[in-house]
């Protein structure tokens, strides 16, 4: 190999490394569209599209509590909901680990007194993770308890 391309080659394997970065993050589904008519708050995980830069993201996070499931955030995590309007209905946002989708669920406005048949959290309140409300208002199973997210959050966050 010439060493001209073996540099290049190193230098591809390297940005290819870096770039592929291990952490949770936040997206805002762009074209939510409910994809079952006897679930008010359902979409398509898959055919989700995701908004080009993550809501948050792991700098934003300062814990991850598994067993309860709530994020605390940092400071700047915090100020990231300052200017972000969640409308009464929610926020359609997609958690993925390793850029792979892991579930859809909904930041929650903390003044709606409307009722969330899927996962939901309000970020600006506690950013609990529940299934359900009021919790009789449910509609499939529970998509929070993921294998790989598991792993991964009590690996990191030392649980």
């Amino acid at each position: 190999m010439k060493p001209n391309l073996f540099f290049t080659f190193l230098l591809f394997i390297g940005f290819n490394l870096y770039s592929q970065k291990s952490e949770i993050e936040f997206f805002y589904v762009e074209n939510y569209k409910n994809s079952n008519s006897d679930c008010k708050y359902c979409f398509d995980l898959e055919k989700a599209k995701l908004s080009s830069v993550p809501l948050l993201n792991e700098k934003d996070i300062k814990h991850f509590n598994w067993q309860t499931q709530q994020i605390i955030l940092t400071e700047k995590g915090k100020h990231k909901f300052t200017d972000l309007k969640i409308p009464l209905s929610g926020l359609p946002v997609v958690l993925t680990l390793n850029g792979r989708k892991i579930y859809g669920l909904w930041f929650w406005n903390a003044v709606s007194s409307f009722g969330c048949d899927r996962v939901y959290t309000f970020p600006t309140i506690d950013f609990k993770i529940r299934f359900g409300l009021p919790k009789n208002y449910r509609f499939g199973t529970d998509p929070r308890f993921d294998k790989k997210l598991k792993e991964y959050v009590l690996s990191k966050y030392n649980q």
